[in-house]
């Protein structure tokens, strides 16, 4: 049966507002269609294409008087395309479950059906009494959030709870649910469904889906990655018939199921299905916009009408409301919005925008900052978190199509996103689906016409010698996904998708391919070589890394253009003695430049990073020695291809108080957001004040109080170049500068951060050397 838990009540539920689904221009199966087969496999649990069938089918067999004469019932089953609501009440059970089933009846991918079914399930808080059908919120808060005001959190106050009638006042139309992330339990790959046309008299008309379910383990608290079983936790088997549907389920003119789950053949339980809409997801986008900026704005679909986020998405779906926000948000002290943005700038802007009043466990919001900035630092960005993972990314108005990135903008060139509106809204919606976990397509299949292919391939793809003439770009742009991207937005489980859940592109492996594969490079073409500036640091200390991929052959081989981890086509994988893995992942996610290109023969690309921090945590937690392996890997022709390699790394234990001391106020979220943000991070208090207090263990104060042959301690020489600016700190945060002589200290000659500042990574980003 489905798993009982019981686990703390999350507040906030499903939100079911009485707005009028968004009407698509065109078939939700038009859309760009991958010019080859995925190479890179998610590593979460994912519905493919199965078949409907006509005939009985389940846990019982089919009945064997079907080929006897009539009389016939003829069945009107009606499982139409879109997200449905689903109820499970288990047999002697306390716990039930709720969530979300997508019937996508026009998958392209979807076989010769063209369907593919998955859904998602949410535990459900105990109710007392019987319930009749499942009902959806009313008034403005549900069960949960009431009890969650009344202070009572665990299972024996919610079951010693006395209810309040429910008023059924306002009632609102049912819409696609929303529940806690908290409250996720697990994914199910529907693997067949049976809808027979007619059975024999006295037989049911019955609706059989089979799924497997993956059982979801909840992620360690302050962390957002859960993690799935290697293979299914059970199959259970659906029975269901369709009888009418009862208010307020009645109000979306679509179907209405009951039934029983069955595993092994076993009655598990009562279970309801019920659609409520089209689409299978929805979400929320909101648009501020800065002075100066002007914001992306729909442009026509060649029919009459007009193309936007909306009708993209419903392409595709999704149900996307666009709330068009604040305008003219003021300038931040300090930043000159028409030069490139520092990445602690542009995140202290969106951190202190952002509607305060967003609930990700009631919405799947979307968060996007329009600013100005200038031509070539690049048309967006999407940080991995601003407070929880990907619910944020910016559009650069005044960045563009210089040349310098491709030869084929046409018209396009060295133009302004704001005069090139079609190519803008097109940028715009590929960071837009950065936020909901979707990586670029020269990684997973392969350079096309689609959303998520980077700005230069696709002026590459329209405009190049072998696929049509110059000047295609940017009329030509298909605003559209393509059909890996649409089954991964669709299908994948909630968790991985949803605004507040996993970190980006933690669904899929790092690394490139084993040798085993036959698909990496031998050094002899291509070679990756990987430097430190040290080969032990301190605990809490920061790597400096780099590396460079050279072209040893004595041919052009097309490789990437930018190879560093921002433009996400390299990775970086720590591993320590015990053979435990960790990602460092990118918490800036800046691709704009990146595309595969030709790498002469003798040429190299170079790029590098501080190891120290990232959403799956500290490189380095404790003493020891450790393995720092960088990959650089894309897709050739559908095939994953890469280089790889490494050096091995030794964190030192601490030797004094001091170097304790010293570990303990870096080794901080904080702390670790400021490194990634390449410093200047002043909206980061606490990382200010433990930076702060790290500059002064190595002051002579210090040092007396340490003793007499009292070395300073070595972590502060990770952060040599990103100790706060003591000027700015006085400016900026008073409450964290003491002078006795009641003066701002002067600050510190210190070399500037690798990387600060934008202009400069946008020269390194394209640098080759013989």
């Amino acid at each position: 049966m489905l798993a009982s838990i019981a686990s703390p009540f999350q507040r906030g539920e499903d939100d079911m507002c009485n707005c009028s689904e968004h009407e698509s221009s065109g078939s939700l199966a038009k859309m760009t269609g991958a010019s080859v087969e995925p190479a890179m496999k998610p590593q979460v649990p994912l519905s493919r294409q199965i078949s409907i069938s006509d005939d009985e089918s389940g846990d019982q067999p089919a009945a064997s008087d079907l080929q006897l004469i009539p009389p016939f019932r003829l069945c009107k089953l009606d499982f139409r395309e879109g997200c449905y609501q689903i109820n499970f009440r288990p047999t002697a059970s306390l716990v039930s479950f709720e969530g979300t089933l997508r019937v996508d009846r026009s998958a392209p991918d979807g076989g010769a059906d063209h369907l593919i079914v998955s859904g998602d399930l949410y535990s459900k808080r105990p109710v007392i009494g019987p319930i009749p059908h499942p009902l959806p919120p009313v008034g403005d808060k549900d069960g949960d959030e009431a009890a969650a005001d009344a202070g009572l959190t665990s299972l024996a106050g919610s079951l010693s709870a006395v209810d309040e009638p429910a008023i059924p006042f306002p009632i609102r139309r049912p819409r696609i649910p929303i529940f806690p992330r908290a409250r996720y339990h697990s994914y199910l790959r529907v693997t067949s469904v049976s809808a027979p046309v007619a059975v024999p008299f006295p037989k049911k008309c019955e609706l059989t889906i089979t799924a497997d379910q993956f059982n979801y383990t909840q992620p360690p608290v302050g962390q957002f990655k859960g993690t799935f079983p290697a293979t299914p936790s059970r199959t259970v088997t659906m029975k269901l018939s369709k009888v009418a549907a009862p208010f307020p389920f009645s109000l979306t003119g679509g179907p209405f199921y009951q039934g029983r789950l069955f595993e092994n053949g076993v009655d598990k339980g009562s279970v309801t299905l019920a659609w409520v809409s089209k689409f299978f997801r929805r979400a929320t986008l909101e648009i501020d916009t800065l002075v100066g900026a002007v914001r992306p704005a729909p442009v026509p679909d060649g029919s009459g009408g007009t193309e936007f986020f909306d009708t993209v998405f419903a392409k595709t779906g999704w149900q996307l409301k666009v709330v068009q926000d604040q305008l003219n948000v003021p300038v931040p002290s300090g930043v000159v919005s028409t030069n490139c943005w520092s990445s602690a700038d542009l995140h202290a802007l969106m951190t202190a925008v952002r509607n305060p009043a967003t609930n990700l466990d009631t919405e799947w919001h979307v968060h996007m900052i329009v600013v100005p900035a200038k031509l070539g630092c690049s048309r967006g960005i999407m940080y991995d978190t601003i407070g929880v993972p990907r619910e944020g990314c910016a559009s650069f108005s005044d960045d563009g199509y210089p040349v310098s990135d491709s030869s084929n903008f046409g018209l396009a060139a060295n133009k302004k996103q704001r005069d090139v509106p079609r190519a803008f809204l097109r940028s715009a919606t590929h960071e837009l689906t950065h936020t909901l976990n979707q990586i670029h397509q020269e990684q997973e299949t392969a350079a096309d016409n689609s959303i998520m292919t980077t700005t230069p391939s696709v002026a590459d793809v329209l405009g190049g010698p072998a696929t049509g003439a110059p000047g295609v770009f940017p009329d030509q742009i298909a605003l559209a996904h393509n059909t890996n991207v649409r089954h991964h937005l669709n299908h994948m489980p909630d968790p991985v998708i949803r605004p507040g859940g996993w970190p980006f592109a933690s669904w899929f492996p790092t690394g490139a391919p084993q040798a085993a594969d036959r698909h990496d490079f031998d050094a002899s073409e291509l070679a990756l070589e990987v430097t430190a500036t040290t080969d032990r640091v301190a605990l809490g200390q920061p790597l400096d890394l780099t590396w460079t991929m050279t072209n040893n052959s004595g041919v052009s081989l097309r490789a990437p253009n930018d190879v560093g981890t921002e433009a996400l086509f390299a990775s970086i994988t720590v591993t320590d003695a015990e053979g435990r893995e960790r990602p460092v992942r990118p918490y800036v996610i800046l691709c704009e430049h990146a595309k595969l290109a030709e790498l002469a023969a003798g040429e190299s690309v170079t790029a590098s990073a501080k190891v120290f921090w990232s959403t799956a945590g500290f490189a380095f937690e404790k003493p020891g020695r450790y393995r720092v392996d960088v990959a650089v890997s894309w897709s050739a022709q559908g095939v994953m291809v890469g280089v790889q390699s490494g050096i091995d790394v030794f964190v030192d234990y601490p030797t004094s108080a001091s170097d304790n001391h010293s570990a303990n106020l870096v080794l901080h979220p904080d702390v670790g957001k400021w490194v990634a943000l390449g410093g200047e991070a002043y909206h980061l208090g606490e990382a200010c004040r433990r930076l702060q207090a790290l500059s002064q263990t190595a002051s002579p104060a210090a040092m007396a109080v340490a003793g007499d042959g009292a070395t300073a301690p070595r972590v502060i020489d990770g952060f040599a170049d990103m100790l706060p600016d003591r000027a700015k700190l006085a400016r900026l945060r008073p409450d964290l500068v003491t002078d006795t002589g009641g003066r701002a200290p002067r600050a510190p000659t210190r070399a500037a951060a690798p990387g600060r500042k934008r202009a400069a990574k946008a020269k390194k980003r394209t640098g080759r050397k013989a």
